[in-house]
């Protein structure tokens, strides 16, 4: 994710208590005073109840006395889901050749798949408790090549027991760069432990400032801040050492603490505890966010794509309620009352766990997640939010997955993050031209509006970029344990268009992803012309400003499931 500070906000306050990435919220009002529309407003309609829901209501009323040809797989790659809530155990998905006895009775790799697998588990049943962000596992792969070369001005020096030493340039020139530009700003790990080689850089900086005040002001015994400015400030504006930055710090030192004496802001420097101070920051970066623990729980190597036959078939999870909520919204029986209304009734659901606490999803696991949700039937495949930062070796794994999908006739829906940003300035991953080649027409990305049929302040958001909004606030769904829960946040919206495509595909089953993918984008309730505020943020800076809505997404509107299939009617015709 575009996110050099950002661990994804967003949290479940379900009653089991699982932070992550869906933004489900629990809603202070009883499920039992909820009027059933309230309940079911996502399936509502404009024209009828006055909610911008996805007239799912309607697209029944239509396909009413039509035959529903097929039960359709959606895949749901992220969390854990708990296959045996009282509203969805008939929609889980059974993988046909397999059974639970302790044997791979398919030959796929994997033992006892029977509703989908986690990438993220071990074999003794282990299951890993967080995974960590792209950037520090980049940080690790890198750190031992490059974690102790300094660039100063044009040369290059190690940091060897506390000491600068000039040292050959890296022969990998861009990966070289790649660390210290890409990783930098992606990874907490990185940003700590150059500090503590940055602090030796400080130190030695130190002493040639001395040196050369000293040298300056002969016949002075004490110096201030303001002579070693005079003294050692960088000679020319080409110089490109560190130096003009460490007399800036001084500076600033000097100012904060109101001292100007050198000696005094000079040992602020040189004591131990300076150093002491910054290497316990990187211990507590490394506690916080480094070993996930999957070298010892899953075994696998994590950067050969080869190296496949992994995990176990854990699916309820410590995460599992989010990928419940999800799965509640898309599938399950329709019309019990004091339930949720899920859209699609006959869909079947597959697990796929690569998410696990806080953390980004390995990109191995989401591609042979990809993979395995194709090969076993699934129509619909839902990813976890988008990142801003693939490697590229990692990213073609990506591509070459999405495309697999597309040539298999999989659609595949990926949630955009609630940051503010503008995806034409911002790039984030999977999108549709991520490979290079020819754009993907399977992808499909999405936002997430409300009741008035206004997007969320904080969405991603492209004209191009974000293809369709769909509702995700305050929508009832099932949770862990036989409950039903409110909830928020993208990843709901990108189920209310997976439950639309799934009921498109049981009716209309010939359809590809691709072609569902187009009906969607053509059949939207439009609220273009409409013009509302919208946060944005750009270099840093947050601001709020006007927009119309086709300025913030390709077809300009919220997905509609009654316009969808009728279209889907026209074109199976």
């Amino acid at each position: 994710m575009k996110k050099y500070s950002m661990i994804l906000m967003m949290s479940v306050l379900v009653a089991i208590g699982s932070a992550a990435k869906a933004q489900l919220v629990k809603q202070k009002a009883k499920v039992e005073e909820q009027k059933q529309s309230d309940r079911d407003w996502y399936n509502c309609s404009f024209e009828k109840d006055g909610v911008y829901g996805a007239c799912v209501n309607e697209a029944y009323e239509f396909l009413k006395g039509k035959k529903a040809k097929t039960r359709p797989i959606v895949a749901l790659i992220g969390t854990g889901v708990d296959t045996e809530h009282e509203a969805m155990k008939a929609n889980i998905w059974k993988n046909p050749k397999e059974k639970t006895d302790g044997k791979d009775n398919d030959k796929n790799g994997y033992t006892d798949d029977v509703n989908g697998w986690n990438f993220i588990g071990g074999k003794d049943g282990q299951v890993m408790p967080f995974v960590n962000r792209e950037g520090e596992r980049e940080f690790f792969r890198l750190k031992d090549k490059y974690g102790d070369i300094l660039k100063d001005g044009d040369k290059y020096y190690t940091i060897i027991n506390g000491e600068r030493k000039e040292c050959a340039a890296p022969e990998n020139m861009e990966e070289f760069r790649y660390y210290n530009s890409v990783v930098r700003g992606e990874s907490r790990l990185l940003q700590a432990y150059s500090a503590v080689n940055s602090g030796y850089n400080s130190q030695y900086y130190m002493g040639v400032f001395d040196r050369e005040v000293q040298a300056a002001f002969p016949d002075k015994t004490e110096f201030t801040v303001g002579d070693v400015v005079e003294a050692c400030s960088p000679k020319t504006a080409q110089d490109s050492t560190s130096r003009g930055i460490l007399i800036a710090a001084l500076q600033m030192r000097a100012s904060m603490v109101k001292n100007n004496a050198w000696e005094s802001n000079r040992d602020a420097f040189l004591k131990e505890s300076y150093i002491a101070d910054l290497k316990k920051k990187y211990d507590r970066a490394v506690q916080q966010y480094g070993n996930d623990g999957r070298r010892a729980i899953v075994g696998d190597n994590y950067l050969d794509i080869n190296d496949s036959k992994y995990g176990n078939n854990v699916l309820l999870t410590a995460d599992a309620a989010i990928g419940t909520m999800i799965a509640g919204v898309i599938a399950g029986q329709r019309g019990v009352e004091g339930r949720n209304n899920p859209i699609a009734d006959e869909a079947e659901i597959m697990t796929l766990v690569v998410e696990a606490g806080a953390g980004e999803p390995y990109l191995k696991d989401m591609a042979l997640a990809i993979r395995y949700a194709v090969n076993h039937g699934a129509s619909v495949v839902v990813l976890p939010q988008q990142n801003s930062f693939y490697p590229e070796m990692q990213k073609k794994w990506m591509s070459e997955a999405i495309r697999y999908a597309e040539q298999k006739g999989a659609l595949v829906i990926v949630p955009v993050h609630d940051m503010s940003r503008d995806l034409s300035e911002d790039t984030f991953f999977p999108n549709r031209w991520m490979d290079g080649g020819k754009e993907f027409t399977n992808l499909m990305t999405v936002g997430m509006s409300d009741k008035d049929g206004l997007p969320s302040e904080n969405s991603n958001f492209g004209a191009k970029e974000l293809d369709i909004y769909a509702p995700g606030v305050k929508m009832l769904s099932t949770c862990t344990g036989d409950t039903y829960q409110y909830g928020n946040g993208v990843p709901m919206a990108s189920a209310t268009v997976a439950g639309v495509a799934a009921l498109i595909k049981t009716y209309y089953p010939k359809l590809t992803g691709s072609q569902i993918r187009d009906i969607l984008l053509q059949t939207v309730t439009s609220r273009k012309g409409v013009e509302l505020e919208k946060n944005v943020t750009r270099g840093g800076k947050k601001a709020v400003d006007l927009y119309l809505f086709e300025q913030l997404c390709l077809s300009g509107g919220i997905v509609n499931a009654l316009e969808a299939v009728k279209a889907a009617d026209k074109l199976s015709k």
